[in-house]
């Protein structure tokens, strides 16, 4: 008896397991706007061990399907392809029975989701299996939609820019409904939309299959950024791994002698042409002076709204492209407090430097007259007596914390040894463009604007080309 009802058990257990699987059940494709992915594939394996077939799919009026083939030899699989209908805006919750002829009961697929944007051209048919659905991985497509911010129209022909961590993506042009679709991986970006006339404007924040809809306004009016005066008893946090920078006061550089170090002997060309004839990309020795650069980069949290940390290390990020092994590269950010993040690397270091700009997070308030004397400390270290002996601060607005005298300090070296210093202000008020002038002034350096993406992609390249040119 005991041995029957072994026997029963096994077939009725062999009977549920061996049967037409699906990959899922249950589709959600969450926030669909125009452009946006309408289908999806879904796999059907046959584990029966006979050979069976797709008899009929019963399924709701604003579903479209088709399949890869009806006959399912045992072990093999088939492709249904199923698509909503994106006309009608609002929610949807589908079901859809899938017959095969290995069961009377259906397998149930469920489409779930919500129509944000009805398609202009909403297309009945369901692509054919030339055209792939986004895969598995964390890849998914972004729907980009351009427009004026007064009539709701799109703007075609807007440059968009995709930046992620400082490091640019790509630019694209939108069409005709103002729409750009690019497939990318799960993030957080800053991106960015322009075109004249209009003032440019931004979208920052992540962005994944379920929240893939970008709408940025234009408008003729540029739009409004409030700034806010950072407090001085907010709590710093620093990464274990960067070690804190001791300020002593007065901070005492013990210069190196000029003979110690050593410097590349280069042969001059007998003529120079005009700044405005050399190639952009281009540090040729002949033309630029070996730069020695100590970056001052603000890190206080109020470079984490509007771009600005991505448009900082975007400039820098650029310009570390077109370094050269000669060129000496000194990284410091400062909060609270000034950090050495990088120390003495040469321009041949790319990936090493590029990886720490990224890697840049922001807290605190702001202490950047610390950390100016910290950095002219480190930059003696490597005083180039023939070179471009540059400081260069990279910042969004004044200091509210720490060492107020750093313009002496500024002032006193450029007359003793021309050591410049220059300020990039990162969407600066105009009040704080006035301060910095001020200040670059006694350092014999310019304070450079930059608002947009191609801001950050030339300017800061400019300015190391026109303080290291030998012309």
């Amino acid at each position: 008896m005991r041995f029957l009802l072994f026997i029963i058990l096994a077939v009725f257990t062999w009977h549920v397991s061996a049967q037409i699987t699906a990959s899922e059940t249950s589709h959600d494709f969450g926030e669909i706007y125009e452009e946006g992915q309408t289908y999806t594939d879904i796999t059907f394996t046959n584990k029966t061990g006979k050979t069976q077939y797709l008899l009929t799919i019963d399924k709701p009026r604003d579903v479209y399907y088709i399949f890869s083939a009806k006959k399912l030899a045992p072990d093999s699989s088939i492709i249904i392809r199923f698509k909503v209908n994106d006309g009608i805006k609002g929610k949807f919750n589908y079901q859809t029975d899938i017959y095969f002829s290995d069961s009377n009961d259906p397998i149930s697929i469920f489409l779930t989701g919500t129509i944000k944007s009805v398609s202009s051209n909403p297309l009945t048919d369901c692509p054919d299996f030339n055209s792939k659905p986004p895969s598995a991985d964390l890849n998914f497509s972004l729907v980009i939609k351009v427009i004026d911010s007064i009539t709701r129209e799109p703007i075609p022909n807007a440059l968009v820019s995709l930046v992620e961590r400082g490091e640019l993506v790509g630019q694209y042009n939108t069409n005709q409904k103002g729409i750009v679709v690019r497939n990318v991986p799960l993030g957080y970006y800053f991106i960015t939309a322009e075109k004249n006339p209009y003032y440019s404007n931004f979208f920052e924040g992540y962005v994944n299959a379920q929240r893939n809809y970008v709408e940025i306004e234009l408008s003729f009016t540029e739009p409004e950024i409030v700034y806010h005066e950072e407090p001085e008893t907010l709590e710093t946090v620093y990464e274990d791994e960067v070690d804190t920078v001791s300020i002593p006061d007065p901070v005492i550089v013990e210069e190196i002698p000029q003979d110690s170090v050593e410097e590349p002997e280069i042969i001059v060309p007998e003529i120079i042409p005009p700044l405005t004839e050399i190639p952009d990309s281009i540090l040729d020795p002949g033309y630029f002076k070996f730069s020695n650069i100590t970056f001052i980069l603000d890190a206080s949290s109020s470079m984490n709204s509007y771009g600005k940390l991505d448009l900082m290390k975007m400039s820098m990020i650029e310009l570390v492209k077109i370094l050269r092994p000669d060129d000496n590269v000194t990284v410091l950010k400062y909060a609270a407090e000034a950090q050495v993040l990088l120390e003495h690397v040469s321009g041949d270091k790319k990936e090493e430097i590029i990886s720490v700009i990224k890697g840049i997070k922001t807290s605190g308030s702001t202490a950047g007259g610390d950390a100016i004397k910290v950095a002219y400390a480190l930059n003696q270290q490597r005083h180039l007596h023939d070179g471009n002996n540059l400081v260069i601060m990279i910042t969004d607005g004044v200091f509210n914390k720490g060492s107020t005298d750093y313009d002496a300090t500024i002032e006193q070296y450029f007359k003793s040894d021309g050591t410049r210093f220059s300020v990039v202000g990162i969407k600066t008020t105009d009040f704080v463009a006035e301060h910095m002038q001020a200040i670059v002034t006694k350092g014999g350096g310019d304070f450079i604007e930059i608002h947009t993406v191609h801001d950050a992609q030339t300017k800061l390249i400019a300015e190391i080309r026109r303080t290291a040119y030998k012309g």
